[in-house]
């Protein structure tokens, strides 16, 4: 019986190896992850109290939440594999990046620093990137041409930060929605 087992074993992992599949895929396969089989996109707007609003797909986050007045927080994937995105408006940072950058050190001396560079309609960003081993953490500053700040505070178990950004282009003061955002909800309702 052992033998039977063990071929098995050197069987699947001969099957991943050919595939170029990891043992990652595999695990993400079994337990679901942000990247496994989604529904069709569906972009919705959610406003929130904060003056905050954002266009997400409901097929890859979670309805948005307001845990404090001033803050709406969004998160997707499992347990796995999750990412949590904070989108806050306040006006106590005096150096948001470098307080946070900070913050993160004093947690992990495994961060490694690395450059963001992204846009956001209608508003001049500031970012950086760290890269924790398990984990990746983006913050970013969104100054809107409007005067409204958003601070952004996520952490991935992904190892991309591509559908952080993609939910941020899609952030904006509540009642000025960029036509990049606008054109989502457009055509999601068509489709």
């Amino acid at each position: 019986m052992k033998h039977k087992i063990l071929l098995f074993l050197t069987a699947l992992g001969l099957a991943f190896g050919l595939s170029a599949c990891s043992f990652g895929d595999f695990m993400s396969y079994l337990y679901g992850s942000e990247n496994a089989a989604k529904d069709a996109p569906a972009y919705v707007q959610y406003d929130g109290a904060n003056g905050v609003s954002v266009i997400y797909d409901t097929s890859v986050w979670e309805a948005p939440t307001e845990p404090q007045p001033d803050t709406v927080s969004l998160m997707c994937g499992t347990s796995f594999n999750y990412t949590a995105v904070l989108l806050q408006v306040t006006d106590t940072y005096t150096d948001f990046l470098a307080q946070s950058g900070a913050e993160l050190a004093e947690e992990t001396t495994a961060a490694v620093e690395e450059p963001m560079d992204f846009t956001v309609p209608d508003a001049a960003v500031k970012a950086v990137g760290y890269d924790c081993g398990g984990y990746q953490a983006v913050f970013a500053e969104i100054t809107y041409d409007s005067g409204l700040t958003v601070y952004v505070s996520a952490m991935t178990h992904s190892a991309e930060t591509d559908h952080i950004v993609s939910l941020l282009q899609g952030v904006f003061p509540t009642g000025q929605t960029p036509e990049s955002a606008a054109a989502l909800l457009t055509e999601d309702a068509a489709a």
